[in-house]
């Protein structure tokens, strides 16, 4: 029996660790989730004179601590600015002071700060006074310092290994105060508990050092200068970072103190194990608030609420995660048929009460960042989402699953009843390994869920994506219907006339296209053939022909689908008799 449990409960350890590793090794670029709502002077405007500052409105509160801006003039050269501040406190926009007097031409903004979900947004805009530049500006000059590929990597892989940290402290802590209590005295139960405090303490240091170069795009090297040790300081991660530190402190200390003292020779009453339960989850409600204030929680609409639910969702994350390692690696290990007895059904209930805490929390977090039906399906974040919940469908499946298990295998036993009795009763070597097996697969995809958790974390909210896309489209002049009259000679009798071409919207997607073919006086004549051909010479494209439909005399119709902007073509062949027939090119920009 013993060694049954040994090889199967060695799985869920394995499983885990293994999935961790194969799911930061995934991690990808985060996104800007505050968006750009407005500036003044706006995107190409023309000023007369010189503004006394530059402003920006962002959808939400952005922090300045590692904020840049840099202001390049018509030639290229760095233009003096004031210090960016907070105008009359409000915290979602910009001022940057201009105190010199401009020359004529075209400036560029390049600027970035740092959302309040701890996030680097960056971008660039122009504007101009008195006479645009030729050409626009120097925009890509002016873009200010992007971090590099492998810092946003290993920043976002670390940021992910903190939540499996918290996982586990939590997890492993819970489990051994309530559901196990004399886990104290298992060196495996022990190890697993300081590895979760270590790995949140180690994540906890590489996040302060690697957020500087990750939201501020400096060199790594300079991650250990004091000038930028402070300025990490001042930002609202720099002080979430440091609360955590001393909690994790006190939490240690903690540990080691209960460890010394604690007596795991008699089973404690309800009541013990109620203040048990609650010391546990206010340590780890705690030590949660600091990843909240870092996430989309910390952003938005209903902030309050939202962080509650935040907390809520990763407390009840790191007691069932972190529980069900603690359940394979360590107390199917241990042969000890009466704590089997009565520590698996508790946490049966506790994995339980958790899923619901998660469900309903995670359906507020899914409303509030993504809001409407077409933005789950059409949004990078709102699919991400739907996988998460696909796989969190197939958790909550396997963990009835083992509920099932539990309810027809660990009724306990009076305490009176001999070892003896109880081995002859707990399920066989094949039952328990598939309990293990069962187990390990629960691990594995919790630790998926961890790194799409992580991954949700850094991403761009569906809300936030659609109202960038909704900006982006407010700042963007329309596309204008385009609309030509040209001539047309075939060459023989009665072969001059006009073509009046009208297509719209003259963008990228569906046109509609209606030709009219007129006689020299304007009047609506009809010819032998008329053919209408789209082309793109910059990208060699085409000819894309549009099936022309009869509405009348000379009056034609047709769609086209134009799928890239450019400078398109429109090659008119027109037939007035058998032998007599010319070709009319027309251009068209496409946008």
């Amino acid at each position: 029996m013993h060694r049954a449990t040994l090889r199967t409960s060695a799985y869920p350890l394995f499983v885990f660790l293994l999935t961790l590793l194969s799911v930061a090794g995934g991690q990808t670029p985060a996104s800007a989730h505050a968006v750009l709502l407005s500036t003044a002077p706006a995107n190409r405007q023309v000023l007369d004179g010189t503004p006394h500052e530059v402003s920006l409105t962002f959808s939400e509160t952005v922090d300045l601590g590692l904020a840049g801006f840099r202001l390049l003039g018509p030639d290229g050269d760095t233009i003096r600015t004031g210090r960016p501040a907070h105008p009359h406190g409000n915290p979602d926009a910009v001022t940057l002071p201009i105190p010199d007097v401009l020359s004529d031409g075209t400036y560029t903004l390049g600027w970035h700060v740092v959302s309040a979900d701890t996030h680097p947004v960056q971008g660039a805009f122009t504007f101009s006074i008195g006479e645009p530049t030729q050409g626009g500006g120097p925009a890509s000059a002016a873009s200010t310092p992007r971090s590099s590929s492998w810092v946003v990597v290993l920043y976002d892989a670390v940021r992910w290994l903190s939540f499996a940290g918290i996982a586990l402290l939590v997890g492993t802590a819970f489990f051994t105060a309530v559901c196990w209590p004399g886990a104290v005295r298992r060196r495996g139960a022990r190890r697993l508990l300081w590895s979760g405090w270590y790995a949140v303490l180690a994540t906890t240091g590489l996040t302060f050092l690697l957020y500087e170069p990750y939201a501020a795009g400096t060199a790594p090297a300079r991650a250990l200068e004091p000038s930028l040790i402070t300025a990490t300081l001042g930002t609202r991660m720099g002080l979430v970072l440091a609360a955590r530190t001393a909690l994790l402190v006190a939490t240690g200390v903690g540990l080691v103190l209960l460890l010394r003292r604690h007596r795991a020779d008699s089973e404690p009453n309800r009541g013990v194990l109620a203040w048990r339960a609650a010391i546990v989850l206010a340590a780890g409600c705690a030590l949660a608030v600091t990843w909240s204030l870092a996430t989309h929680s910390a952003a938005g609409s209903l902030v309050a609420v939202a962080l509650v639910s935040d907390v809520v969702h990763l407390t009840a994350m790191g007691v069932w995660i972190g529980g069900l390692v603690v359940l394979g690696a360590v107390l199917l290990r241990s042969g000890d048929l009466p704590a089997m007895e009565s520590a698996i059904p508790r946490f049966s209930r506790t994995a339980l009460v958790c899923v619901l805490l998660l469900a309903v929390t995670g359906v507020f977090q899914a409303w509030r960042e993504v809001g409407t039906p077409p933005a789950l399906y059409g949004t990078v974040y709102g699919r991400i989402l739907i996988g998460k919940l696909c796989l969190a469908a197939v958790l909550i499946a396997l963990g009835a699953g083992a509920r099932r298990w539990v309810q027809h295998h660990c009724t306990a036993l009076p305490t009176a009843v001999s070892t003896r009795r109880r081995a002859q009763r707990w399920p066989g070597e094949e039952q328990v390994r598939r309990f293990g097996r069962l187990i390990a697969v629960e691990a594995g995809i919790a630790a998926v869920l961890l790194g799409l958790t992580a991954f949700l974390v850094n991403s761009e909210p569906a809300r936030a994506e659609q109202a960038a896309a909704r900006t982006a489209a407010a700042g963007a002049s329309p596309p204008q219907p385009f609309g030509q009259v040209v001539q047309f000679d075939t060459g023989g009798a009665d072969g001059r006339g006009l073509l009046a071409v009208e297509i719209g919207p003259a963008a990228v997607g569906t046109n509609e296209l209606h030709l009219s073919v007129l006689d020299t006086r304007g009047l609506p004549r009809s010819v032998a053939e008329l053919h209408a051909r789209f082309s793109l010479p910059e990208r060699s494209l085409g000819p894309i022909t549009a099936d022309l439909q009869d509405g009348g005399t000379g009056h034609y119709l047709s769609t086209a689908s134009l799928p890239f902007p450019g400078h398109w073509q429109l090659s008119l062949t027109v037939r007035t008799s058998e032998l007599d027939e010319t070709v009319v090119r027309i251009p068209v920009d496409v946008r």
